[in-house]
């Protein structure tokens, strides 16, 4: 197999368990950073992250492609927002991803029936969430139960819990 493989093959018909670690990191960087990230179908990620072991999940999340995953991920969070069950206030959530890798934060803000995205953190949350990049993957393509990683302690809550618990209502988060 080639060292990169076309990021809509693999999420439709390969397996991603049958990639060597390269193999998944060179298909994800290339999808990332050469091509448009917009261009990466959700529900093809989602599929891709269903199929990967931990390990994977783990390697991806330690290496150079890290930051263009979550980058993508954050940048494209607000086409998945649907307000549903939000306030008309002003609701800002931190969101830190944690692991031996390092820690990347971000904040959201949610407002007026909008998501606004950036890197880093600035502004008081309502709620706080700090888990590891292999579950936050998990929990951004719906392969992961965020109330589950709560009661498993994989999913660290600070702040507004009830608001933090309604938060995957708020968001039609693409699935495999």
């Amino acid at each position: 197999m080639a060292d990169t493989v076309d990021i809509n093959e693999l999420g439709r018909s390969i397996d991603p368990k049958s990639l060597s670690d390269e193999q998944l990191i060179g298909t994800l960087d290339t999808a990332l950073r050469d091509g448009d990230p917009k261009t990466v179908d959700p529900s093809l990620f989602a599929r891709l992250v269903k199929g990967a072991s931990k390990q994977q999940l783990a390697t991806v999340m330690a290496s150079d492609v890290r930051r263009p995953v979550l980058d993508a991920i954050f940048g494209r969070m607000s086409e998945f927002y649907s307000s549903k069950g939000a306030s008309g206030n002003r609701q800002v959530v931190h969101w830190h991803i944690k692991d031996d890798a390092g820690e990347d934060s971000f904040q959201t803000v949610l407002h007026d029936g909008t998501c606004t995205v950036t890197a880093g953190t600035d502004e008081e949350p309502r709620t706080a969430l700090t888990l590891a990049g292999t579950e936050f993957l998990k929990i951004v393509t719906n392969n992961a139960n965020p109330v589950t990683l709560f009661m498993t302690r994989k999913l660290k809550v600070s702040g507004d819990v009830g608001f933090a618990t309604a938060l995957p209502n708020m968001f039609q988060i693409p699935s495999a």
